[in-house]
């Protein structure tokens, strides 16, 4: 509510300018292009979901994946704190009988990639975009975000504490997959390489809808720095936080902050459009699947690394019959 007085205190005190902004109509064709990159973005950000759920041994199909990720993401817009993830834990432990602890590891690692390769794609894009204002603090920020993120994922599973504790245990159980298996993490990376790059796209097909020529390196900072936003996602969708976000890299590369709130309003109208959508058709099919076996089978991309002596992650497999 404190959010919304102070956009709605914002939007008054610069009336005249959000009206100039708003006098040219945009085209039929600029909207068809936002809807599409939009959508595409969000294609894309559904299989990188799948993926990692995929590296935990869990056959979540194409537009499984899908449906769930547009209905969760959409419930986030009414539910603070990612509160849709809970959706998402509790049609996989239904569904597919994955524990709390391995659907924490998989957010937890696929939101340490996507914060790393994001910051990675910032440091450069800082670099293109505007080599004169490429200060040596943000770039020390980017750059530590990225070489962090990437060495968290090898070193974090190994701590000796973690595995002193059940609980941790079972967490570290679900890291050593990923850990295990580096070519779904470089798949991770690069999804969400291409995850970043349409959303460069979409944000600067929003912002030439309101007459700012945002060249495709600033474009692309400019998604890259709505990641960290994420870290600090106290309200439904991020709805206020991602704003000021956008704000304040929009006077870093130069434009006004009422461009900046327009565009991303504009992204905003695109995406939950598109996940009411797909999520009001998505989410009551999902709920009509079929109980999936307690031991699906699993393919080379989803089989799960052993980890021998690891007492307390899961029930043993009975001792065999003729061996007894």
């Amino acid at each position: 509510l404190a959010l919304a007085l102070l956009a709605g205190l914002y939007v008054k005190s610069h009336l005249e300018e959000f009206r100039l902004l708003l006098a040219k109509p945009i085209g039929a064709g600029l909207w068809a292009a936002v809807f599409v990159s939009v959508g595409l973005s969000l294609i894309v950000n559904s299989e990188i979901l799948r993926l990692g759920i995929r590296a935990l041994g869990v056959p979540l199909g194409p537009w499984e994946g899908l449906a769930l990720n547009m209905s969760t993401m959409a419930a986030n817009y009414f539910i603070p704190f990612k509160g849709g993830a809970g959706l998402r834990a509790y049609y996989l432990a239904t569904r597919y009988r994955m524990t709390l602890a391995d659907f924490f590891a998989q957010i937890l690692v696929v939101s340490v990639v996507a914060l790393s390769t994001g910051s990675l794609l910032a440091f450069l894009g800082l670099l293109v975009a505007a080599p004169d204002q490429a200060q040596w603090p943000l770039l020390t920020y980017f750059g530590g975000t990225f070489l962090l993120g990437w060495s968290s994922i090898f070193w974090v599973g190994r701590l000796s504490f973690a595995r002193r504790r059940p609980r941790l245990a079972a967490l570290a159980h679900g890291w050593d997959a990923f850990r295990a298996n580096p070519g779904v993490l470089w798949r991770l990376a690069i999804y969400q390489t291409a995850f970043f790059l349409v959303l460069a796209q979409a944000n600067r097909l929003c912002f030439t809808a309101f007459g700012v020529d945002l060249g495709f390196g600033q474009a692309l900072f400019y998604s890259t720095v709505q990641i960290h936003s994420t870290i600090v996602n106290l309200t439904p969708a991020g709805l206020g936080v991602v704003e000021a976000f956008a704000v304040l890299t929009g006077k870093a590369l130069g434009f006004d902050p009422p461009q900046a709130l327009l565009a991303q309003g504009l992204n905003r109208l695109a995406q939950l459009s598109l996940l009411v959508l797909i999520g009001l058709i998505g989410w009551p099919r999902l709920r009509r699947q079929p109980l999936a076996p307690p031991k699906a089978a699993a393919g080379p991309e989803t089989e799960r690394p052993p980890e021998p002596g690891s007492a307390g992650l899961g029930p043993e497999k009975p001792p065999d019959s003729e061996a007894a």
